[in-house]
């Protein structure tokens, strides 16, 4: 899947959340979108806090008046029926991803119980994000989840510092490989860089020398991170104005089938 920049730009952030507090206070759309604004952020994918079984229903309900929002299901596979069931529902109620994560709840994302999921997300056209470059969810399970299903597009979640050193370090070769490394030959999976990535700019440019920048996408993390910090670090790397455009939202926009 490669997009092209268009003339008018899109800000789209691929991960917040809406956790019904943060910090001790309670936190909903308008402090999410209050972020946006402060960043310029036209679009959010906003997932609920991921506990044990999170509430997708009330992501759904919190968000229903704004477009800006584009809610994304977060369920556990080892639910079983319970988790098929609960992303139908969601989906039902106007939520366009999935979110699955791997190291939070404790299963292997290349495991055949994430692929009833899966399946869902192959029939409705969806896309699926998950937490990547940690334990249960390693660069090459994470590429073994994009073998079995080529045609559902996976953003991998990087995390705060994705494992891709300068080679100046003199650090050795992850034993499972570099998430971008199981990108170059996927055209289905992407990689999602969040705010303390984005801020060294050296790991940006690590990660292009494999793989090109239509298979980045921009996100915060928010509330946790900020959004404006995470797009100053993309701008920081001087990446030129379409090369920018699509790692700041344009590809992602693709993504999420909003264009």
């Amino acid at each position: 899947m490669k997009l092209s920049a268009s003339e008018c730009p899109v800000i789209f952030d691929f991960q917040t959340f809406l956790p019904a507090q943060f910090h001790g206070s309670p936190f909903g759309t308008d402090d999410l979108l209050y972020l946006a604004d402060e960043a310029s952020v036209d679009r959010m994918v906003v997932m609920p806090a991921i506990t044990s079984r999170p509430d997708n229903a009330s992501l759904a309900a919190s968000i229903r008046s704004t477009d800006r929002l584009v809610g994304c299901a977060a369920v556990n596979p080892a639910s079983g029926k319970t988790a098929v069931d609960e992303l139908e529902e969601s989906i039902q109620l106007g939520l366009r991803g999935l979110r699955l994560s791997p190291a939070t709840h404790q299963f292997e994302i290349d495991d055949a119980t994430v692929d009833p999921l899966m399946e869902i997300a192959l029939r409705q056209n969806i896309p699926v994000t998950t937490e990547s470059c940690s334990q249960h969810c390693s660069p090459i399970q994470v590429a073994n989840l994009a073998d079995r299903f080529p045609d559902v597009n996976i953003i991998a979640d990087v995390g705060f510092r994705p494992v891709a050193p300068p080679v100046s370090l003199g650090q050795p070769e992850p034993p499972a490989g570099r998430i971008a490394d199981q990108a170059l030959d996927r055209p289905n999976l992407f990689l999602g860089l969040t705010a303390l990535a984005t801020a060294e700019t050296y790991l940006i440019k690590r990660i292009l020398d494999t793989i090109s920048v239509d298979r980045l996408v921009f996100g915060s993390n928010a509330p946790t991170s900020i959004p404006c910090f995470s797009i100053g670090g993309v701008r920081q790397a001087n990446l030129g104005e379409e090369a920018e455009a699509l790692f700041l939202g344009n590809t992602l926009s693709g993504i999420y089938n909003l264009i």
